[in-house]
Parts: structure tokens; sequence; C-alpha cells
């Protein structure tokens, strides 16, 4: 399966390149990248995985990006891994297929506005067991179920975490559009 990475320069998720590296996939770093540019990758591979921080509008530094309609109708056709706080939102909203997090804590800051007393040792841990499962795992089909029995342990993180990793395949995309449809009827 040929795979684009798409992870922005950021010091503070520089962790989550242990997930792609040494695997041969095409990897975009980069914050000024045309959206030409970014839809032609996107539309040479079959997996787009991306990751980092990000809102429900996507990764940040390319918000722009993913909201053209264009690059949405091209990830809805690829197979995805969204690994950013609330990529859930994104990913429901644009009926997008793959693996993909809620809220993730990756910083002592985001445990702290959760209500989380933790401290960085337990942050870091959970960050490392994380990226060092998805390297081993990202290319199982039954990732989401290998990564939750997997990412476990006596840690508040990984338990906050690990009840916000989801997968979604075409079936569930299709009913979640049927559903969306009924509603907008109504």
């Amino acid at each position: 399966m040929k795979t684009l990475v798409i992870h922005p320069e950021d010091p503070t998720t520089e962790f989550l390149s242990v997930i792609y590296d040494g695997k041969g996939y095409t990897i975009i770093t980069g914050r000024h990248i045309k959206l030409s540019e970014m839809l032609d990758a996107v539309r040479n591979h079959d997996r787009i995985m991306m990751m980092g921080h990000g809102t429900p509008h996507g990764l940040i530094g390319y918000s722009h990006i993913f909201m053209d309609k264009d690059f949405i109708k091209l990830l809805q056709t690829k197979d995805c891994v969204c690994i950013w706080c609330n990529a859930d939102v994104y990913v429901l909203q644009q009926g997008i297929k793959g693996f993909y997090t809620g809220m993730f804590i990756s910083e002592i800051n985001e445990a702290d506005w959760f209500g989380i007393d933790t401290k960085q040792e337990d942050i870091d841990y959970s960050n490392n067991l994380f990226v060092y499962l998805m390297k081993d795992m990202i290319e199982s089909p039954n990732i989401l179920n290998e990564i939750k029995s997997s990412y476990i342990g006596d840690c508040p993180i990984i338990n906050f975490n690990n009840e916000r990793l989801y997968y979604r395949d075409e079936e569930s995309v299709l009913n979640y559009k049927d559903i969306l449809d009924e509603l907008t009827i109504i």
C-alpha cells in the first residue's frame, strides 16, 4: 500500500515520527505547501496518514487545505489514519474512513485541562507506548482492536486516550451519511 504521511514540523509532536520512521512512506512535513501539490500527493497514494496538533477542522498548519472541498473528496476515497486532537469530529463530518483519534493527551497542559493529575513521566510513557505500538501495528487490518488491547496500563493518560481511539470502515461511513440525510429531511 502506497502511503503518504502529512505531519507538520513541530517539536512537540516529533515523537509521532516513530510511527513512520524507516517505513519508506512519502512524508510531507513542511508547512508551506501549495494546495495543488497536496492534492497531487494525496491522489498518488492509497493511504493517507495525518498527524500532529489539530482541531475539528484538521491539522494545524494546513487548515486551509483540510477545509478544501477537493481535498476532502480525495480523502473520502482513501484509507486514512488521523492522529490529532479532535480528529473524530473532522472524520465524522467529512465522511472519512480509517483509524482516528478523539481528544488525545500528549502534553501535560492537556492533562491539566481535563483535570487529570499526572506527571511528565506518565505523558512520556503514554506517548512512547502509543507510537511504538502504532509502528508495529500500522499495517494490520485489525488495527483498532490490536491497539486498544495493547495500549493499556496503570496510567490515567493511557486510559483516557485509549477510550478515544476509533475506526470507521466504508459501511460505517455510508450508514452515517444515510442517518444525516434522514435528519436533513425532517
